[in-house]
């Protein structure tokens, strides 16, 4: 078996927003992509409760950093990872692939409803130095997704991945082409050139 690469390339950023738009329209969660180096491609975070914990706590590097780290272990194993984040929702980090050995990035969903419980609330509010109110009304205004919804959800995550990988590795594909037939073009040109030179 072959070792599995990292390759950094530009990921189309307007294809990977269009499908995690749709699965956002679903889940109503958060959604990041990342570059095999950590760069983010694209983010779309459409729950009060996150959004409270990402610009508004005195700890926001928290979910950035696990999101990352999870997405990190995707990458270099080629493989999803799942966890718990340290704001108590259930994360799920798929890897972006070219091709059987290349991995572009990791695609990293959260997959659950936020806590419900006033006591985890205020505890993750503690952590995440933020008054526990504030949290807590952001759990209430953010919609509790049934569970059978959430499990269709997170098939949608794993095909939603896979369709970036197929999309992306598509558009590689087309651009290496593209260069491979300009450098050909070149050198024919310069070939040209050089017999009217000696002519």
């Amino acid at each position: 078996m072959e070792p599995i690469k990292q390759l950094k390339i530009d990921i189309e950023k307007e294809i990977v927003a269009s499908i995690q738009i749709y699965l956002m329209n679903l889940l109503n969660t958060h959604d990041v992509v990342y570059d095999i180096d950590g760069e983010v491609i694209n983010e779309i975070n459409a729950s009060p409760y996150c959004k409270t914990l990402h610009f508004i706590s005195e700890r926001n590097d928290y979910c950035r950093n696990y999101s990352w780290e999870l997405s990190k272990s995707a990458i270099c194993f080629k493989k999803p990872f799942e966890d718990r984040c340290p704001g108590g929702l259930t994360l799920l980090s798929m890897p972006i692939c070219i091709d059987e050995n290349t991995v572009i990035g990791a695609h990293c969903i959260t997959t659950s409803n936020s806590p419900r419980s006033r006591f985890n609330v205020y505890d993750i509010a503690e952590q995440y130095r933020i008054e526990a109110h504030i949290l807590w009304d952001a759990v209430k205004k953010t919609p509790l997704i049934p569970k059978p919804v959430l499990k269709i959800a997170r098939e949608l995550g794993i095909s939603s991945t896979e369709l970036m990988s197929r999309v992306l590795a598509r558009i590689y594909t087309l651009k290496q082409n593209e260069l491979a037939i300009a450098k050909k073009y070149h050198s024919i040109e310069e070939i040209i050139k050089k017999s009217d030179i000696s002519k």
